[in-house]
Formats: structure tokens, sequence, C-alpha cells
């Protein structure tokens, strides 16, 4: 009994890290506007920190993972948390842009301790039965976080005012990671085993023993990254979606409602991608939810008049957020298997990372000399299919494995 109320801490705690560390920074954008009145900058330049955020994250995430081979797990975790708090409380109390993007670099530091890399090796770490489905229930946390404190963001924005809004955001992230704190690493850190190590009955379709030795330069990660690339490609359109519905001549509610649809199916589908990969694999569930992703997507791009329509296609939209955050992770351990997966993953976190940084701003360079998404919503949808076939490929290759 006692060993079962270990491992629903272990999910428990992991849900609050993933609402603290991924949620609650999904909701970032609405500080955007209040800070670049403060500093008395553009956006753009406000707004830069965000960015070196971004490539902090993923430049330390494999050092990150490298450490925890000498450094404790706790240690990393209190480090991660006090860099997220510093850098908050500065951005919350100076005027000085400099010290706003120095403090950047600590909050991407304090992420990649704290986030979406560490989250995935705790769960594999202590979940061998159910991976698909604990793995999918921990991330939609972080979607259903996202979703419901961005309106109380605003309010506290607009009752509070920037400083002790953000000052507030930050002691809430700290109180949602502090359980995480305390888990072990390993099960075996105290004499336990992972849970479904001794139920075979109960293993997820998949093996997790790795298939092929890490190779950076490998054809097998080359392919992989260029999948997770392609994936991200999809899910990048997301913050240009209020914006795409606006140069439709639709009103700005439209276009909030069309992102808040997406949301909701990206709790959603990172659930029932959990369910699906536990009872028909990885490589199915990774091309059926891209393909619900890709329906979605064809809606929006063709048929976007019918506001209804448009509603029910961003849900079916928010479906490549399930691939990108639960099945791609999981391919990874099939590929690499357990003990080299952080290694392999935090370096495919870091090219998201990249990727994302320049898609973003290839979408608004795009817009700028065309003055239309239509283009990046066509490579939004050859990306979505040409994933899927890179999948397809790697599945058969796994086959004669």
């Amino acid at each position: 009994m006692k060993r079962n109320v270990i491992y629903i801490y272990v999910i428990i705690a992991l849900c609050l890290l993933a609402c603290s560390t991924i949620g609650i920074p999904n909701t970032y954008g609405l500080f955007y506007q209040p800070l670049s009145n403060i500093l008395n900058v553009g956006k753009a330049s406000a707004t830069l920190h965000v960015s070196i955020a971004g490539l902090a994250t993923g430049f330390f995430s494999p050092l990150i993972v490298k450490a925890l081979k000498k450094v404790s797990y706790q240690t990393i975790m209190i480090s991660g948390i006090a860099m997220l708090c510093i850098s908050g409380y500065v951005i919350a109390t100076t005027q000085n842009l400099l010290m706003v993007n120095i403090m950047g670099v600590f909050r991407g530091i304090g992420l990649a301790c704290t986030s979406g890399v560490i989250i995935t090796i705790l769960t594999g770490n202590w979940f061998l039965a159910r991976r698909g489905t604990i793995s999918g229930l921990i991330m939609s946390f972080s979607g259903i976080m996202g979703s419901l404190f961005s309106p109380v963001v605003s309010t506290m924005l607009e009752n509070y005012g920037f400083k002790n809004a953000y000052l507030i955001c930050m002691v809430i992230m700290l109180v949602l990671a502090l359980p995480s704190v305390f888990i072990p690493l390993r099960p075996e850190d105290i004499r336990m085993e992972a849970y479904g190590h001794d139920r075979q009955d109960i293993q997820t379709k998949d093996s997790y023993y790795g298939y092929f030795e890490l190779s950076f330069t490998g054809k097998v990660f080359l392919t992989l990254m260029s999948t997770s690339f392609l994936v991200i490609c999809v899910t990048t359109l997301t913050s240009y979606l209020p914006s795409y519905v606006e140069s439709l001549n639709q009103s700005a509610q439209n276009g909030a409602a069309l992102l808040s649809a997406s949301m909701i199916g990206n709790v959603l589908f990172k659930f029932l991608i959990g369910l699906c990969i536990d009872r028909k694999g990885v490589f199915f569930s990774f091309v059926t939810f891209m393909s619900i992703s890709f329906i979605g997507l064809i809606i929006i791009t063709f048929i976007p008049q019918n506001t209804g329509l448009l509603m029910m296609a961003g849900v079916l939209y928010g479906a490549c957020y399930a691939v990108n955050k639960v099945a791609v992770p999981l391919t990874v351990r099939i590929f690499f298997g357990d003990k080299k997966y952080g290694e392999a993953y935090s370096v495919l976190s870091l090219s998201e990372n990249i990727a994302r940084s320049a898609i973003i701003t290839s979408i608004g360079f795009i817009y700028d000399q065309s003055g239309s998404y239509l283009i990046c919503f066509l490579i939004a949808l050859f990306a979505s299919l040409a994933s899927s076939a890179l999948m397809i490929y790697q599945h058969r290759k796994l086959g004669k494995e």
C-alpha cells in the first residue's frame, strides 16, 4: 500500500511541476505589453529575453542531463527553482532592459533544470507500465494550467499591476514546483522498483530497451530530428492563430476563441494519445493524431468562414501538441532506450528550441513579404504529412531490426 502511495505522489508532483514550469510560462505573452510600457521600448525589444531564455533552455538541457550523473537531482531542482525566482524578482522590479535580457539567461537555465526534459526523465525512471497514459496525463496538466491561468493573469495585471502580478506568478510557480524536489531521481534510490516492473500483463505495446546505438550524426537520430522539426513547424503556428483570423477580416474575439479551442485540443488529445499509445503503440498513435491535426489544419486553412466549424477545427488542430510532447519523447525512448534517453532527448530538445525560434521569425517574415499567412499554413500541412511519412519509414526500419 505504501508503495502505491509513493507512485501516486510522484504522478501528482510531476503534474504540478508541469503546471509550474510549462503551464504558467504558456501565459507569459500577457506580460509582453506591460513590460514594454515599463521599459519604454518596443515589443520586440521587450520580448528579446524570452528568445534568450528559450535558447538558454535548449543549450543547457544536455548539460543538465550530464550533470545528473555527478550532482544530485535535488541540487539541480533547487538550483533551477532558485534561478527562476531570482530572474522573476529582477524582471518584475527592474526598469533596465539589459538586466532583463541577462535574467533571460537565468530563466532559461532554471527551466532547463525543472521543465520538459527533467519531467520526462523522471516519468520514464518511475513508470515502466502505462508510460503512455501517465505521460499524457502529466503533460495534459500543462495545457490545463495554461488555459485556466490566462484569465487569472489578466485579472491580476488589471487589479495589481505588472510588478505584483509577475511576483504572484513566481510564488505560485515556486509552490507548485516544490513537491517535485522530494522525488528521488530513481525508485532504486529508496529501494523501490519502477511501477510495472513485475507486471508483464500491463506492459505497454512498445519496448523501451533501445534498438539503436546513440549517435548524434547517425541516420537514425538525424531522421528523428527531422521528424521533430516537421512537428514543430505545425505546432508553432499556434501563436499566429489570432493574427491569422484577423487577417481574414474576422473579429479579434474569433481569433481568441480559435486559440482557446486549440488549447482545449491540447489538453484533450495529450490524455487520449497516452491511452492510445499503451494500446496501439507510439507509431500508430503518432500517425493517427497527426492526421487528426492535419484535418483541423485543412479546415482552418480553406474553410475559415464558418465560425462553428472553425472552432471545431481548432480543437482538432490541438492534437499536434500531443504528438510533440508525448509521442516524440516516447519514440526517443524506443529507439535509444532508457539509459540513453536523457542524453538523446536533451539534444533533440535543443534542436527543437532553435527550430521554434527560427520558425516564429520566418512566419513573421513570410507574412511581411506576402501579406498573407496562406504560405505558412500550406508549409504546415506539408510538414504534417511529411512527419507522418518519416514516422512510418522509421517504424518499418525498426521492424527490420
